[in-house]
């Protein structure tokens, strides 16, 4: 049978775009009621961003439902004014997706605080002020679903990441503890953790004329994945499938973190 979503709420952040756009509207596809979470073009994030509009206007004109929100997710204010939203619109949240996130990549000596700062509030406390909001909404509606994204960075070190890698790394640690903390409340927390993926925010690497193929190859699949193939581990985690599945990540980068082969190892 399929998984439907019919009426639940999710909020997906991040959903102007790539991964987080292919969310929104597979689980809108599926029945639920999305909020299109993306940053306005303002610096204080008010309005919503023409991204997320753009969405909410291809689900509607599925015949689905929903709504954009233009809230930074390192705005803890913000974050509690959509909630209040969603909650006055809708009445229940069941589904947070935590997708939203930046990366700068410059060696450690070229890193400055600003941009630690940056990689560390959004890629990390805003999954935290995201959960906060929504958790005591899911708990008074007896159940909800939280997926976190973290990253083949949560696993190893990547050059010239050292911020990204920590935020990411330190992801699986907040799922895990948030997984803890939320026992018995029928709360499951998981993670995500995508590989290369050709989305916006890998477009130079997947589109560079050097790299770009090779990098591909360099998966057990070969080539690079597309946001497609996240979103089905997003519904899955979302659904009632997933209930006994708690604390935990799933990797979804096409083996690379699997195995390594050396050019001519691999007969085919």
């Amino acid at each position: 049978m399929s998984i439907r979503f019919d009426d639940q709420v999710a909020i997906v952040t991040g959903a102007g775009g790539g991964i987080g756009k292919e969310h929104a509207l597979e689980l809108a596809r599926r029945g639920a009621k999305v909020v299109v979470n993306d940053l306005g073009g303002s610096v204080d994030g008010s309005g919503t961003s023409d991204a997320a509009e753009a969405v909410v206007q291809q689900i509607k004109d599925a015949g689905g439902e929903a709504i954009a929100n233009g809230a930074s997710v390192t705005d803890l204010s913000a974050i509690q004014d959509m909630v209040k939203e969603v909650m006055d619109k809708w009445g229940r949240i069941d589904i947070l997706v935590n997708n939203a996130g930046i990366r700068h990549i410059n060696n450690i000596l070229d890193h400055t605080k600003q941009q630690w700062d940056d990689m560390i509030s959004v890629n990390l406390t805003g999954p935290y002020l995201c959960c906060k909001s929504v958790i005591p909404h899911m708990i008074k509606n007896g159940k909800g679903k939280i997926i976190n994204f973290g990253s083949i960075a949560s696993f190893m070190g990547r050059p010239d990441s050292v911020a990204y890698v920590a935020a990411k790394s330190d992801i699986l640690g907040l799922t895990r503890a948030l997984a803890v903390d939320l026992t018995g409340k029928n709360i499951n927390v998981n993670t995500i953790c995508p590989g290369l993926i050709s989305t916006p925010f890998n477009q130079k690497f997947a589109e560079d004329p050097t790299h770009g193929k090779a990098w591909g190859k360099e998966t057990i699949v070969g080539r690079w994945g597309l946001p497609s193939d996240i979103s089905g581990a997003a519904v899955f985690l979302s659904s009632d499938d997933a209930d006994f599945i708690n604390g935990s990540e799933i990797k979804i980068d096409g083996g690379w973190l699997a195995a390594k082969t050396r050019k001519g190892e691999i007969s085919n």
